[in-house]
């Protein structure tokens, strides 16, 4: 699929989905041409037209920094991860940019919530003639950004969630666990983005294309990447102590469990040992031959145990 947002003649944004041509005849100028799951003829189509080479799959994943980010004289081009928030499911999708003679061209797969919103907004531009391609790349990452911080703020809140939960329940549930397992790979996967979007603004920022007037919106942006990073560490840092917490209450309740185990065994030891001593088949046992031979084995057992009972309730091992 292939949305193109154009300014007309009358200088007002326009966009068209799946468009005829990409020269439509009422266009002023291209502002910006947004590739989503497109077949490789719509790729071609749109390499051919604007000459230039989109990336493939595999160079969008590639981690190198020349990967990641690529500037001449009038050109840009980049590639980073963002978060697909949907269905309360967490995955990444590659998003390729690519700047040149002032249309910016993006490629992804997912649908993308960022992106939605900066089309929404971009419905209320009304100097549409001053929308250059580096104002709209800024914009998606300023919304994705959001998204992000929005996203580290709802983990917080399943974290004082879990946490509630841990100090009122009296039994421990696995689900716990896999719970806080689960908002800490949500963690990592958003920090990942978040890093990722720094690189992109850091190399913006030293970009000989920007503008001072860009120059100081990504400025703003680098610091709110810095005040959401720091949060993020503080969320994986409270799920780290929480998945201790649970350990540690569990290896208590473990323990309390061995504890009276051990206890039945060790109360259970001298009764054992008396009535094995009396079941041995020697001939000469005094005891068995008198009519007071069992009450008295009983009486012994019973004393032994009760002895050890109150030997623990001192201890207060009980």
């Amino acid at each position: 699929m292939i949305r193109l947002f154009y300014i007309n003649r009358e200088g007002m944004l326009t966009w068209e989905k799946n468009p005829s041509t990409l020269s439509p005849a009422d266009s002023e100028r291209i502002a910006w041409v947004d590739l989503q799951s497109s077949s490789p003829e719509e790729k071609r189509w749109v390499e051919s037209h604007f000459e230039i080479e989109l990336f493939t799959s595999q160079e969008a994943a590639e981690i190198e920094s020349s990967s990641r980010f690529f500037e001449d004289e009038g050109y840009i081009e980049a590639n980073n991860v963002f978060i697909v928030y949907e269905d309360r499911s967490y995955t990444t999708d590659q998003v390729s940019f690519i700047l040149k003679k002032d249309i910016l061209f993006t490629l992804r797969e997912a649908d993308l919530k960022s992106f939605a919103v900066t089309v929404r907004r971009l419905k209320t531009v009304r100097t549409s003639k001053g929308l250059h391609s580096i104002q709209i790349l800024l914009s998606i990452i300023e919304n994705q950004i959001d998204l992000d911080a929005d996203f580290i703020e709802y983990v917080s809140r399943l974290t004082t969630t879990i946490s509630k939960q841990l100090s009122k329940e009296q039994s421990l549930k696995e689900e716990v666990l896999l719970n806080i397992s689960e908002l800490q790979e949500n963690t990592i996967l958003a920090r990942e983005s978040i890093v990722d979007k720094q690189r992109l603004v850091s190399s913006l920022m030293k970009s000989i294309n920007i503008s001072s007037e860009e120059h100081e919106r990504l400025r703003i942006i680098i610091k709110d990447i810095g005040s959401i990073l720091q949060h993020t560490q503080f969320s994986f840092e409270r799920l780290e102590y929480l998945q201790n917490t649970f350990l540690g209450l569990a290896n208590i309740e473990q323990n309390k469990v061995i504890k009276i185990f051990t206890l039945v065994t060790v109360i259970f030891m001298p009764p054992t040992l008396i009535a094995s001593i009396y079941g041995m088949n020697f001939s000469f046992m005094p005891e068995l031959k008198r009519p007071w031979g069992y009450p008295f084995a009983i009486a012994l057992m019973i004393t032994a145990s009760l002895l050890f009972l109150w030997y623990f309730k001192r201890k207060k091992w009980l």
